[in-house]
């Protein structure tokens, strides 16, 4: 099926013939030439932040990657260090010396993304949560310049360059919801006044981390994944529409090119927006994506609908929600998860049956895309 022999060799990956991978125009995804978009799942995870790395690889990522396809899917949402319980690894003092403590993480990472390739699925490789926020280490890489720059040097330059060039990977995501653990204060700067996101509830986990920490957490990661894999996407997913658009009253874009290069410098600058949406008990969200066209939001880049379920979407059919987005200018959707386990998630067996609804479609986006 593949026209393409990759060897891992190195760390990096060569390959005997040139690899499609995806691009942004405009406000569409590409994909060997043709828009595509982005139909699939969050998995997010198996074990949750143990799942690459330190022997713990299984492949069960693999056999869910085979069902989303066979329902009619064509990519995946997978979370990496989580909180960084198992990776990477920190010494003593709290500086990231090693992805992790046996050497597996990054040939783990490969073998996941050949995985995918061969089942013609695009990952999206969510690095942190913000969401969720208990590991001090994980806590102190996002405040401590020192120990953020440990990372980048012991860790993601290594493993960005391992997964150089690979077909299946869509983009690397730095942070899951940074906004539940940014600190609502007011500022001078306005990228870093979070007082209008904190009207419709960021901040919710307690942990208080300035949101100039936050873009130079983020734009330093960016920075690093571009020049070690100039072909690199790179997003960022939000809890709403809240903090990254400017068109409405309630809202405030965080993740500007200028908000992100104003604090870690060029180079750390978004190539597509991701949004997560889910109801507010009894109706949306004011301006929530699936009562709006993305037009509507005024940005200049694709905006893939991140995480949403059934469940939690005044239980609107997945059909209904993927075939909205998918006609509304939207450039993907990921249901919320494969696992089917809390709060605000569809079974597997639902979602599967909401993937099918944009099986084989072509009209506003290619969905069935040969990986290769």
């Amino acid at each position: 099926m593949k026209t393409c022999l990759l060897f891992l060799v190195g760390l990096g990956l060569l390959s005997c013939c040139s690899a499609a991978k995806l691009s942004v125009s405009g406000t569409d995804l590409i994909y060997n030439g043709q828009k595509v978009y982005l139909s699939g799942a969050n998995a997010a995870w198996n074990n949750y932040g143990y799942d690459f790395g330190n022997g713990q690889y299984d492949g069960s990522l693999e056999g869910w990657m085979q069902e989303i396809k066979s329902a009619g899917g064509n990519s995946f949402r997978v979370w990496i260090h989580v909180e960084g319980y198992s990776s990477p690894h920190f010494d003593g003092n709290g500086y990231v010396d090693a992805c992790d403590s046996t050497g597996d993480f990054i040939n783990d990472m490969v073998t996941f993304l050949n995985a995918a390739e061969a089942t013609d699925v695009l990952v999206t490789l969510t690095l942190w949560n913000g969401a969720v926020m208990s590991n001090q280490a994980y806590i102190d890489l996002v405040y401590d310049d020192s120990k953020l720059q440990s990372y980048l040097d012991n860790c993601l330059a290594a493993l960005v360059q391992a997964l150089a060039g690979h077909p299946a990977l869509a983009a690397y995501e730095t942070v899951n919801e940074p906004e539940g653990s940014v600190l609502v204060t007011t500022d001078g700067n306005p990228c870093y006044d979070t007082t209008i996101i904190g009207q419709s509830g960021a901040g919710w986990t307690g942990v208080n981390i300035p949101m100039e920490r936050w873009l130079t957490f983020i734009g330093k990661q960016n920075i690093v994944i571009k020049q070690n894999d100039p072909s690199a996407l790179v997003t960022l997913g939000s809890w709403g529409q809240f903090p990254q658009t400017d068109a409405f009253s309630n809202t405030k874009n965080h993740y500007t090119d200028a908000c992100l290069t104003g604090a870690a410098g060029a180079g750390a600058e978004l190539s597509f927006y991701q949004m997560h949406t889910y109801d507010w008990g009894t109706e949306w969200s004011p301006n929530a994506p699936f009562t709006v066209q993305a037009s509507d939001y005024g940005l200049d880049r694709p905006i893939v609908i991140g995480e949403f379920s059934s469940d939690c979407s005044l239980k609107t059919p997945l059909s209904e929600l993927h075939e909205y987005a998918y006609s509304n200018g939207y450039a993907g959707t990921w249901t919320w998860h494969w696992t089917g386990t809390g709060d605000c998630s569809d079974s597997r067996e639902t979602q599967a049956a909401g993937l099918a609804t944009l099986a084989g479609r072509t009209d506003h986006g290619v969905v069935d895309i040969d990986v290769q």
